[in-house]
């Protein structure tokens, strides 16, 4: 009777399985970089709003004047 695991079986299940952990870190390696580009990108986006809304000079003039920064 032959033996149902060979030597060849081994290694293709081997090769097989490292090719398949490979495969599964490639793809959270890709994921996670594109979480982080997107998450990077929507905080600049915030923090130019913010800016942008900050130094608007509608903005700035209601702000001194709430702040009494425009009385002598």
């Amino acid at each position: 009777m032959r033996s149902f695991i060979t030597k060849g079986r081994l290694i293709v299940a081997t090769v097989t399985l490292i090719l398949l952990v490979a495969g599964f870190l490639l793809g959270t390696q890709h994921g996670y970089n594109l979480g982080y580009l997107d998450g990077e990108n929507r905080a600049n986006g915030w923090w130019i709003d913010k800016k942008t809304h900050y130094y608007e000079s509608s903005e700035i003039r209601k702000k001194r004047i709430n702040l009494k920064h425009n009385h002598i």
